[in-house]
């Protein structure tokens, strides 16, 4: 066995290994589902409202299943996605687009059976902490990111030219944190939500101006 045929294996054996444990992870809220059985309603909410009320539900037998399922589809996608990216990718680049699926599914989802079952917590100031953390971790990422296929700042007059590419996602990412640092820090007061709508409306806003602009001076 050649040098090259053990790189490749060794490569094919890691992405097995991870692509089984990000879907173990993804498919963690249905046990969780199946453990809370008993204290589950016969109709489990999928979406709550800015009010913690209910916008619609799905039958227990399904409920705690579907968007797990989902999830899982979406992240088999990704991992082959990035397997047969012909581009090498940035390492910290492939870790995040990694995980950030199966967080997800393991955040919401269980967030969403344990308020069903009957846990005091509010969805809305939970949402708002999750995607305010998320916001802080990939700002950090976008300014040292190159040109790729997963993750930044990405649009036509964006992605075929790497200097608007760094100083779109430089901006961007700064913005970024920015946004998740007052929203973290205005979480859980009652105008969390309204810092939250306002700061990352504004950082899309700015970030999407600027590189029109920076984009059309380059031309």
């Amino acid at each position: 066995m050649n040098e090259k045929t053990e790189t490749i294996e060794k490569k094919d054996t890691a992405f097995a290994l991870t692509l089984v444990i990000t879907s173990l992870v993804c498919l963690v809220p249905v046990a969780l589902g199946f453990i809370l059985w008993d204290k589950l309603p016969e109709m489990i909410p999928q979406q709550y409202g800015w009010d913690d009320q209910a916008n619609w539900s799905l039958p227990k037998p399904i409920g705690f299943i579907l968007c797990p399922a989902i999830l899982l589809l979406a992240n088999l996608v990704i991992q082959l996605a990035l397997k047969m990216g012909k581009k090498q990718q940035n390492r910290k680049v492939v870790s995040l687009v990694t995980w950030i699926i199966p967080v997800v599914s393991l955040a919401v989802n269980c967030l969403l059976l344990l308020k069903a079952a009957g846990l005091g917590i509010s969805v809305a100031q939970t949402v708002i902490l999750i995607v305010s953390l998320m916001f802080v971790i990939l700002g950090n990422y976008l300014p040292k990111t190159e040109p790729n296929e997963f993750v930044g700042i990405r649009a036509p007059w964006i992605n075929g030219n790497p200097d608007v590419w760094a100083k779109t996602n430089r901006l961007g990412g700064i913005l970024m944190v920015i946004a998740g640092i007052a929203s973290l820090a205005a979480c859980f007061t009652p105008a969390g939500r309204y810092v939250f709508i306002i700061s990352t409306v504004a950082m899309m806003a700015v970030t999407l101006v600027y590189s029109i602009v920076l984009a059309s001076r380059t031309r």
